[in-house]
């Protein structure tokens, strides 16, 4: 066995990573969760048998699994996996590089990827384990293509739970596996009222957040019409346990040295889970589409007026239509690829999709984006064709008052991307290691100087402060 001969210390948003070189130049990744992030136990042992099952079940190139152990009492000291190191480059140090045709090329691979993942049958929703290990309420099954491994589904232990897992109340948390959709959005519900209960959210928390009573009572009225949705017949086809890697950014793809659009690596499958197929199908995170884009076979164009714009307007609009080239190309692949997945993309009605999703969340969101998403099913419903009565009920002047608060906390979100990408962080205020922080830190009380006097006039520093986001940082 060789000596190690280097060792390179990196820091993502949730784990700690070491890549370890060796004398005879072979490398390995090893990775360590953050404990007060990562749930323990569930997320090292999810990983394994994802990585595993996506191995054995598809064409995806991902990092073997060399070791791994997920007893922090271990000698080591911490959970911890040992990863062969992918090859070749992230894609986004050679996006700019690519023509058309080679990004076209790069855009139907992953399409290909999603569709595989998509074609396999699950008998719930939930999170992989490997049977050895897997929890007790876990449900198994077995694969023709892995017969020597035996996989289950359990429970789904994402960073919502960053307190870590009380055994004694794992049953409370209800976090699956959930048999069917009526389940999993019930489960989805009642977890978001567990959190406002019992997580303390130390992010950013936006305008008209609501107060624990008024998230509780949204909720209720969400658990009303997840039943009813749920039985449609479209949301019954759509909604089928799909894997789906929910995190795709170029910096988690690697493509050859030798070969650009050949992919040799695709990396964090973290968090990912079994789930319906609805509310996981998506766009690569760096090919979603821009604003007005519209799905079919509806060729992107430059705005009509484009030879009267000014030099930087056309520059915009040429981005903005190569962006929606893109999308359409993946759109279209993933039609051929796997059409349930392309439908449940493009005909599932955006509401609908948003409610499921946001339930978990009002504890981090606010009660806005739920509320919106409710007003906004109630005027759909009869043009959904839904049972029963609409959910809400509002006078002109609580929707006159709904609609001011929806474009103050539209624009507070507007300015939060703004912001995250000037300073390249996210919510958490995570800043990459090849940064210079300090210079980070000065550059983001320079934005908040400059939100105090443009953006939050007449409000005092310590309100503005509650506001903004990152308010951790000021003393």
């Amino acid at each position: 066995m060789s000596p190690v001969s280097s060792i390179d210390k990196q820091e993502g948003g949730f784990n700690k990573a070491l890549i370890l070189a060796a004398a005879n130049d072979k490398q390995v990744v090893v990775k360590i969760p953050f404990p007060a992030l990562v749930p323990a136990k569930y997320s090292v042992e999810s990983e394994v048998a994802t990585l595993k099952f996506v191995r054995a079940m598809t064409s995806i190139p991902v990092p073997d699994v060399l070791a791994w152990n997920s007893d922090p009492s271990n000698s080591v000291g911490a959970e911890y996996m040992i990863l062969e190191k992918c090859p070749g480059r992230q894609l986004h140090a050679v996006w700019g590089e690519l023509d058309e045709l080679r990004r076209f090329e790069l855009v139907k691979t992953i399409a290909g990827f999603d569709g595989q993942l998509a074609s396999i049958e699950f008998p719930v929703n939930g999170s992989l384990y490997l049977r050895t290990s897997g929890p007790q309420n876990s449900v198994a099954f077995h694969t023709q293509k892995a017969p020597q491994e035996d996989f289950c589904v359990g429970p789904v232990f994402n960073d919502s739970w960053t307190r870590g897992i009380n055994p004694a109340r794992e049953k409370e948390m209800e976090a699956g596996p959930w048999p069917d959709l009526c389940s999993f959005g019930l489960a989805r519900a009642r977890q978001g009222a567990w959190h406002v209960k019992n997580t303390e959210y130390l992010g950013a928390r936006g305008p008209y957040f609501g107060t624990p009573e008024s998230h509780l009572k949204l909720l209720e009225v969400a658990m009303k019409v997840i039943p009813i949705l749920a039985r449609t017949p479209l949301l019954q086809r759509y909604g089928r346990p799909t894997l789906w890697h929910t995190d795709l950014h170029m910096g988690n793809i690697f493509v050859s040295e030798q070969d650009l659009t050949k992919i040799v690596g695709v990396i964090d499958w973290q968090f990912v889970s079994i789930l319906p197929g609805f509310t996981q199908a998506r766009w690569p995170e760096f090919l979603t589409p821009p604003e007005g884009y519209e799905t079919g076979l509806i060729e992107p164009q430059l705005p009509a007026d484009f030879e009267e714009m000014e030099p930087d307007e056309q520059a915009y609009a040429i981005s903005q239509r190569d962006q929606a080239l893109q999308a359409k190309c993946y759109e279209v692949a993933l039609g051929r690829c796997h059409h349930d997945s392309y439908l449940a993309l493009t005909r599932i009605h955006d509401t609908i999709r948003r409610l499921f999703v946001l339930c978990e969340r009002t504890y981090k969101d606010g009660i806005v984006p739920l509320r919106d998403c409710l007003i906004e099913l109630s005027s759909k419903w009869e043009s959904l064709r839904l049972t029963g009565s609409p959910p809400m009920t509002l006078s002109k002047g609580e929707l006159a008052t709904h609609d001011i608060q929806l474009a103050e906390y539209q624009d507070w979100v507007k300015l939060r991307k703004y912001t995250q990408e000037i300073l390249c962080s996210d919510d958490d205020g995570w800043v990459s290691p090849e940064l210079d922080f300090n210079k980070v830190q000065a550059q983001e009380r320079e934005l908040f100087e400059l939100y105090l006097q443009r953006q939050a006039p007449g409000t005092s520093a310590e309100e503005a402060r509650e506001l903004w986001f990152y308010n951790q940082r000021h003393p």
